[in-house]
Formats: C-alpha cells, sequence, structure tokens
C-alpha cells in the first residue's frame, strides 16, 4: 500500500474497523486486503477482539482475572514434589513425580483442579459469548456494520463530471454520486425510460431512506437487466443488506453466504467467517 510510510499497517487496520477511512482510503485498503491475505485475516482477528470488546467488556473480565490470578498466586507455591522413597526398600524405586500445588499451611491441592478451574472458565465464557451475541444480534445491526463499512459504489458511468450532457439521466447520477438521495428520487420519478445505472441508484436511495420494500425492487430489476453484469454484483449485495434491513434474515444469509462462496464475487472480500456466523445465528432466533 502506497501510504504504509505515512500510516502502519495496525493503523489502517483501526481506521477500516473503525469505520473512519475516507472513501478513496476504503477503496485502496480493500484492493490490498484483496491481494494480502495475512492482511484480510488481521482485519478479521481485528474485528472480532473488537467485537469481545465492545459487548462483553473483555478488558475488565481480562484484569479482574489477572488481579484475582495474582492474589492466588501470593498465597499459594505452585512446585513439583515427590512422595518419599521407603527406606528399608532394598533398592530405590522409581520415583513417580506428582503434579501438586503447595499451600502456605502445608496442605497440597493438585495442580489439575487449575487446569479444571481453566477449562470450566473458558466454557463458561463461551457459554456466555454465545448467550450474549444471541440476546444482542438484530437485523439492524448487522445491517448497519455493513452499510457503514463499504463506501456507496459510484463507478455508474464511463463520463467524467465535467464531460456529462445534462440530462435527467445524468443529474440522477450526479446527485446520487453527492449522497442527495432524495432528489435522486425526485429525478428518477421524471425519466421515461431508465436504464439499469440510474435504477441502481435509486434502490440505494431508497435503501438510505428505510424505504426497504422499494428498495428491493429496485435492485432485483437491476440483477434482471441482462444489460446490467457490470454492476449485478453490487446488485446482489446491496438487496442482501435491503432484505437484513427488512428483516427478512432467510434470503438475506442466502445471498451473503452465496457471495462468500464465490472468489470472484465483488464483495466476497468484504465478508468475514465471524459475520456470516453472527448472520446464521441470527438466523436461528428469528
Amino acid at each position: 500500500m502506497d501510504n504504509f510510510n505515512d500510516m502502519s499497517r495496525i493503523e489502517w487496520i483501526d481506521r477500516y474497523v473503525l469505520g473512519d477511512l475516507d472513501a478513496q482510503e476504503l477503496q485502496q485498503f480493500q484492493a490490498q486486503m484483496h491481494q494480502d491475505e495475512s492482511l484480510r485475516q488481521e482485519v478479521e482477528d481485528t474485528q472480532i477482539a473488537q467485537s469481545l470488546i465492545q459487548h462483553y467488556g473483555l478488558r475488565n473480565e481480562v484484569k479482574a482475572v489477572r488481579e484475582a490470578m495474582k492474589r492466588e498466586e501470593a498465597e499459594e507455591n505452585i512446585s513439583m514434589i515427590a512422595p518419599p522413597v521407603a527406606a528399608v526398600s532394598p533398592e530405590p524405586e522409581p520415583v513417580i513425580w506428582q503434579e501438586e500445588q503447595v499451600r502456605a499451611d502445608g496442605k497440597t491441592i493438585p495442580i489439575s483442579s487449575w487446569a479444571g478451574r481453566i477449562a470450566a472458565g473458558f466454557a463458561l465464557f463461551i457459554v456466555g459469548f454465545f448467550a450474549i451475541q444471541y440476546a444482542t444480534l438484530s437485523p439492524e445491526q448487522l445491517y448497519e456494520e455493513r452499510i457503514t463499512s463499504e463506501a456507496p459504489y459510484l463507478g455508474l458511468s464511463n463520463r467524467s463530471m465535467e464531460d456529462r450532457e445534462d440530462t435527467i439521466a445524468d443529474q440522477v447520477r450526479i446527485q446520487y454520486q453527492f449522497g442527495n438521495y432524495e432528489e435522486v428520487v425526485r429525478l428518477y420519478g421524471e425519466l421515461k425510460s431508465p436504464t439499469f445505472a440510474e435504477t441502481f441508484c435509486l434502490g440505494y436511495a431508497y435503501l438510505k431512506g428505510e424505504e426497504t420494500g422499494k428498495a428491493i425492487d429496485a435492485f432485483q430489476k437491476v440483477i434482471q437487466d441482462p444489460h446490467a453484469f457490470m454492476i449485478k454484483d453490487k446488485a446482489e449485495y446491496y438487496l442482501a443488506l435491503a432484505y437484513l434491513q427488512d428483516g427478512q434474515i432467510e434470503p438475506a444469509t442466502t445471498i451473503l453466504e452465496r457471495i462468500h462462496a464465490n472468489n470472484d464475487h465483488d464483495y466476497e472480500d468484504s465478508l468475514s467467517n465471524f459475520y456470516l456466523w453472527r448472520l446464521r445465528l441470527l438466523k436461528m432466533k428469528y
């Protein structure tokens, strides 16, 4: 990535996960992720860690565990002890070592109990993780994560802004690129023969305006248009988000899993395994 000299790899990842990259930086970073498998994995790990911290106060949990361990360590000494060899034995018997925890008062507790505590604590954490995810997940939450992490697709015309003719269709695309979505809807209504490009703009405008049913109809029209092969992947992705916004988990999950399984899809890299796991969990909930 050209700007890695100005910003460290960790800063790039953090800003991407937090949604702090501008449109140009986002496009540049996503292109780098497409080429760098290790970068994609680091991003996914960071997203998982952020989710844990955000939802479960993991930082405080870790701090409390460390403090508890320090307190126990101050009270107990961990060592390996062997039972004494009988003096009457003509030959020394093999020493059988047992892992034990020697307390200050002379009592011993097998160290296996520590392993049991750790295993039980880990199992409890996993159960708690699953339970809290299940309780807090919502279609709105997963929709917001995706819609805010992707910059709107702007490549709807091969002509530059200066070269465009002052037609209603051109104005629809211009207003879309400037984010004036209410104006997009108004101008689209004046078109006599809209193309798939203007219909895509309309679908996104409806999506941002939370007119979900109309957004679904618009993106379906784009997908069905044989001339729209250049932006079919985009329309499929945003159709899934429209279903998600509308609370239709089944079709949203079907489309997003199909996208993730297709290495050639434009948005395959945008969907982490962790996100899809949460989507399936949401599907179970609903």
